[in-house]
């Protein structure tokens, strides 16, 4: 009955947001209960949900897929053939043997990769597998949250007006839904949820706000992309970036679609589009033990992404910062 009453208020709620369509062209999404495929809740919940692909990461160097074993590869000239988890470490090992090659793992293709939402791949060679890379997003999984299944989510397209309730039994039902999910589609999970904390203990999430909350506390204990303060700055300062998510209660990253970031040494930030060279400022600190970056900009348009934005992680290819105390999120991926 319950269920029964909160998708019927759903259902209200959304048929006010489809009125006002017909009426203005435009929806006012309510994000505090109905999410769609660029809310904040969807990608950390997406991370939750997806394959384990970080657990190769000293292989393939990438969380965008994991490689199914086994696999023959050559590093620094020795041949190796992995055949379970374990064998990551010989890598590992051989790695930090190594002061003079380059570490860099050639496959022996064919190879079969598994990408986030467990779909699989045969690769025939490194283009392939290079354009599977840069065609897909590189987050890591956050293995040590899990989410009590079943659950229920309350779903409505709002261009054909249908509305559904969809139950989820497992990670692979659930990914494969978000992996998904349409602009025009809008769902709301049916709380109260439980997950495992990393500490294993049960926790019941009653809104979105809590599950996010929830998520992000996790990160710091399992989440792959993360380092050292100075290994930030490296990052940061090796190569240019892109906006690749900017959301402040609504998805705004087309706004940045075409400017290239280069944070440079000095402390100065290099911003191209097209033939025009805009600047801006950056510095790193911490503040009562959250990892701070500063960046500032004179543009107008770049103007709006100036703020001390939180480090929530960070890897060679991407950079995800929070504003703290808002729900304002953006992420760089690199060029």
């Amino acid at each position: 009955m319950k269920t029964l009453l909160s998708f019927i208020l759903m259902l209200f709620g959304l048929f006010i947001l489809v009125s006002c369509q017909e009426e203005e062209n435009t929806i006012v999404q309510d994000t505090t209960q109905n999410l769609n495929t660029t809310s904040p809740a969807t990608r950390f919940l997406s991370r939750v949900a997806q394959n384990n692909t970080s657990v190769d990461n000293v292989v393939d160097g990438t969380s965008v897929f994991r490689v199914k074993l086994p696999v023959q590869i050559t590093l620094n000239s020795v041949n190796l053939t992995l055949n379970t988890v374990a064998d990551y470490q010989l890598v590992s090992d051989l790695k930090a043997a190594s002061t003079s090659d380059d570490d860099v793992v050639n496959y022996s293709f064919p190879i079969t990769v598994s990408l986030r939402n467990f779909q699989e791949i045969v690769v025939n060679d490194l283009p392939q597998l290079t354009n599977i890379i840069t065609q897909n997003d590189d987050f890591s999984d956050i293995s040590c949250v899990s989410i009590i299944y079943p659950i229920t989510i309350n779903v409505y397209d709002s261009n054909n007006q249908v509305a559904d309730i969809l139950t989820f039994n497992s990670n692979t039902q659930l990914i494969g839904f978000l992996f998904s999910l349409q602009p025009n589609v809008f769902y709301s999970v049916n709380y109260p949820i439980s997950i495992l904390n990393p500490s294993n203990v049960t926790v019941v999430i009653n809104t979105n706000a809590e599950l996010v909350s929830a998520i992000e506390s996790a990160i710091s204990q399992c989440g792959s992309n993360s380092g050292s303060d100075d290994e930030f700055e490296t990052v940061l300062t090796s190569g240019s970036w892109r906006v690749s998510y900017y959301f402040d209660d609504e998805d705004e990253t087309n706004d940045f679609i075409g400017y290239v970031f280069t944070f440079n040494a000095n402390n100065t930030i290099t911003i191209v589009k097209n033939s025009t060279t805009y600047s801006g400022t950056w510095s790193f600190y911490e503040d009562d033990g959250v990892d701070k970056l500063d960046i500032n900009f004179t543009d107008p348009v770049l103007d709006e992404l100036s703020d001390d934005w939180e480090l929530l992680e960070f890897s060679n290819a991407l950079i995800q910062l929070k504003d703290d105390g808002n729900d304002e999120y953006l992420n760089f991926s690199k060029v």
